[in-house]
């Protein structure tokens, strides 16, 4: 806590200096990358922040860079956590969700959540966007957490950013359930029939501990998932692969960012 509160000093004293106050927050998946045709008005390496230093001086996951860095769009101030960690990595539930608890710190009421997660749907096709509509949680380490994901419903996402994005950019964005599970393997096929039978339409290895953080603080947020690759039999998915997919649609995401962040 003590972290915490040294790192949310440390940013508002710089955001102050550069007039700049955050409103929105997003945190990239894998592969993510925002506002490359803009310069940041600040960045910083993780392991330059307090709160991240102790756990940051391992090397993270390949396609998460691992910086904070404020940016002024549409004359708002927006937080992007480039690049996430995982409780694959051997972290704490802690540590995973300490980039959601230093933008409530910080201020900021609106979260933007991405990820690239698998396609078990058969409507979706690599390069699509999803709008995470609820979510089933297979991330718990222990035997009784996973089966409770199982043996419950989806839980269903209500905030008034989701819905913002369901009713008035509906075009842009395909909408459905993801599901977790902790990792670092991707699913067997075996597993897929099981998630398909539970109602997944994706799959990925993060993102449930921070929406649960976000919901925890009374944030609004909101998921989006880049549909990196899609599932049959033959299909044996790699990190590359979704690296290469996830870069071919981050500019049909920076352009759903865009449009989110005019309608806040």
């Amino acid at each position: 806590m003590l972290l915490l509160q040294k790192t949310k000093h440390l940013l508002l004293k710089r955001f102050t200096k550069l007039k700049i106050k955050p409103q929105i927050a997003i945190i990239t998946g894998s592969g993510v990358k925002l506002f490359n045709d803009r310069n940041p008005s600040f960045e910083m390496k993780y392991n330059e922040l307090p709160i991240w230093s102790i756990s940051e001086k391992k090397q993270g996951v390949k396609g998460h860079e691992g910086k904070l860095k404020l940016y002024k769009v549409k004359d708002k101030g927006i937080l992007v956590f480039s690049g996430r960690r995982h409780l694959y990595e051997g972290l704490s539930i802690t540590d995973v969700v300490s980039n959601i608890r230093l933008a409530y710190e910080s201020g900021i009421q609106k979260m933007i959540i991405t990820n690239a997660a698998g396609g078990i749907d058969r409507s979706l096709n690599v390069g699509d966007l999803m709008l995470i509509s609820g979510f089933i949680n297979l991330m718990q380490a222990t035997e009784r957490g996973v089966l409770d994901g199982i043996v419950q419903p989806p839980k269903q996402i209500k905030t008034k950013l989701t819905k913002l994005i369901q009713t008035r950019l509906k075009k842009h964005i395909k909408t459905g359930i993801y599901a977790s599970e902790l990792g670092p393997s991707y699913e067997t096929f075996s597993e897929i029939r099981l998630l398909q039978k539970l109602g997944a339409s994706a799959v990925g290895m993060s993102t449930i501990p921070e929406m649960i953080c976000a919901k925890s603080l009374g944030l609004d947020f909101a998921g989006i998932s880049i549909i990196s690759n899609v599932w049959d039999k033959k299909h044996k998915p790699s990190h590359k692969e979704v690296l290469e997919h996830v870069n071919k649609a981050n500019e049909k995401l920076n352009d759903l960012i865009l449009k989110i962040i005019a309608n806040v």
